[in-house]
């Protein structure tokens, strides 16, 4: 078995290179990507254990997580494809749950993986392990934390707020735990100033003050819930068994509209751009508009939403296909071929879409609009790989400095951009 150490000394052994000198092919053809006024922003390779590959990715703030199939984790810095660390977590048929960052009042907290049998907390800058733990009933759901309190279902039916470093106790303290009615499994949310929401397999939403559980609202829907629900400030999006995606005011619980579907949603919604986008099987991928609940298009091929970018909304097909398609009618503009048991990441933040092959390549492509990544960008990424984030004009003064220092302004530059280059 590959340990943590086995995979610390592997990166050692080889390091890493910059995004955009990796030797190996285009996971997705660059005329292709030209045809559907995108590029190749980046591509990494991932040093994978001998026989793993990559499962699943999650993006959270500025870091691209990687799960592997045989339980190791990658983290990458998003905007550049640089790899910060990878640490092994567990074994091969044990879950890894979704990562998070824990608020802090500097920005820079740690990052929190659950697994089957124990908790991980990792600085997510150096990947050092600041501690992990087997908690005292197993762990049912994604985590998410503030300062040093964890909350997360467990798999006995109960909601969990632990202290992760209370004075008098050696393991993490429980501040409180409540009895829900069903499991929690999907994915708890801390929004506005420390409330809580999360949802159970019993079909019920709590809204609660995330500090003493102090319950705000609670809603229930017609069937259990287990995929993760959506919060921004239009509302709270929640998908259920039942058949329905239901949008609720933020404030009071109170349903403001209802979508039937023909089939159980077992995943939750992505909301972005005024949009809601739902995948129901054998039903393809739907687009609501979130103010009125009203079906803007929908995809019966498509099974994933990436991004939303100027140039339209972009999927992922059943078909292993890459479309652009137009954000309010859903008419394809694009198709690209993908290679086969491609993997996908959603990515409501920015016009950026990330795929992983299943040989450990990650590509980040965006739109033709977008200014190259530069040379002294990377360099300055580097330097900052494994620090919490730096003043902004101090990282501008880094960044030019760089730039001077090792500025190519030949065409055979690789990391320069030939419609950057003026005569």
């Amino acid at each position: 078995m590959l340990s943590s150490l086995t995979v610390l000394m592997l990166f050692a052994a080889a390091p890493l290179a910059e995004p955009q000198f990796d030797q190996a092919p285009p996971l997705i053809d660059d005329a292709k990507l030209q045809e559907a006024g995108m590029f190749r922003y980046w591509q990494a390779s991932l040093p994978l254990p001998l026989g793993d590959s990559p499962d699943k990715a999650h993006l959270v703030d500025e870091v691209l997580y990687v799960v592997t199939d045989g339980g190791v984790l990658f983290a990458l810095t998003a905007n550049t494809g640089l790899v910060r660390w990878a640490a092994k977590l567990t074994e091969a048929d044990h879950r890894i749950y979704s990562p998070a960052h824990i608020r802090t009042a500097d920005g820079a907290g740690p990052v929190v993986i659950p697994t089957s049998t124990k908790v991980f907390i990792h600085d997510r800058f150096t990947g050092d392990i600041i501690r992990s733990f087997a908690p005292e009933s197993a762990v049912g759901s994604p985590a998410v934390g503030y300062d040093d309190v964890l909350l997360v279902g467990g798999a006995d039916g109960r909601f969990y707020s632990l202290r992760l470093n209370h004075p008098l106790a050696r393991e993490p303290f429980k501040l409180w735990a409540v009895e829900v009615d069903g499991r929690v499994t999907a994915a708890p949310v801390l929004y506005a100033h420390n409330m809580l929401l999360f949802a159970s397999q019993g079909g019920m939403v709590y809204s609660c003050r995330a500090a003493d559980k102090t319950l705000n609202w609670v809603f229930r829907a017609n069937g259990p819930i287990t995929g993760d629900p959506a919060v921004d400030e239009s509302g709270v999006y929640v998908a259920g068994l039942d058949r329905s995606l239901y949008r609720l005011h933020l404030s009071s619980g109170r349903m403001l509209w209802r979508v039937r579907f023909p089939q159980p949603l077992d995943e939750g919604p992505i909301v972005t751009a005024h949009t809601v986008y739902q995948y129901c099987p054998g039903h393809g991928l739907s687009a609501i508009d979130a103010d009125t609940g009203r079906e803007k298009w929908r995809s019966d091929n498509a099974r994933a939403f990436l991004a939303h970018t100027r140039n339209g909304d972009i999927v992922f097909t059943g078909d292993h296909r890459l479309e652009v398609v137009d954000h309010d009618s859903g008419h394809v503009r694009h198709s690209i071929e993908a290679p086969a048991d491609t993997r996908t990441v959603s990515n409501r933040n920015d016009d950026a879409v990330y795929l992983l092959g299943r040989d450990g390549r990650v590509l980040c492509a965006r739109l033709d609009s977008v200014p190259y990544l530069r040379r002294q960008q990377v360099i300055a990424a580097r330097q900052q790989l494994n620090r919490p984030p730096r003043d902004e004009a101090e990282a501008a003064r880094e960044a030019r400095e760089a730039g001077d220092a090792g500025a190519d302004t030949s065409l055979s530059d690789p990391l320069r951009s030939r419609r950057d280059v003026r005569p």
